[in-house]
């Protein structure tokens, strides 16, 4: 049985490599990813499909409280290093857990992501056992 990861705040926080901004009640915030390997085109597309599919779930469940109000912008700055942006009216809610699950999950099934801002969280040989998730 695979083992649940879980993050301190160490793992989550903002570092200087992650941008935000506040304007008109909309904060907008952009993280650097750096995968392990390049990604293919088809991996590129995917993680970029998964974002928006992130967007959605949240955007239409309304059970996460994340208040987004445009699909995130994804930008590959090489093949191994992306750049993607949120812009929401609100950085309450569950949506954190949401979005660190599905990058989760790309960096053990897809792409390894080496790096979330300075944060080696979601590497696939980086383990943290016994802390519990962050409740926002």
């Amino acid at each position: 049985m695979q083992k649940r990861m879980t993050y301190t705040k160490a793992d989550l926080k903002l570092g200087s490599l992650a941008t935000i901004s506040r304007d008109d009640g909309i904060t907008t915030h952009s993280h650097r990813i750096e995968f392990g390997r390049p990604l293919t085109e088809a991996e590129r597309h995917l993680f970029c499909d998964v974002l928006r599919g992130f967007y959605h779930t949240v955007r239409f469940s309304r059970q996460f409280g994340a208040d987004l109000v445009a699909e995130p912008i994804v930008e590959f700055t090489s093949s191994s290093q992306a750049r993607y942006t949120l812009r929401q009216t609100s950085m309450q809610g569950a949506w954190k857990d949401l979005l660190f699950a599905i990058l989760t999950n790309f960096s053990h099934e897809i792409a390894p992501i080496a790096r979330h801002d300075e944060s080696r969280a979601f590497a696939p040989e980086v383990e943290i056992v016994g802390v519990e998730t962050l409740a926002t």
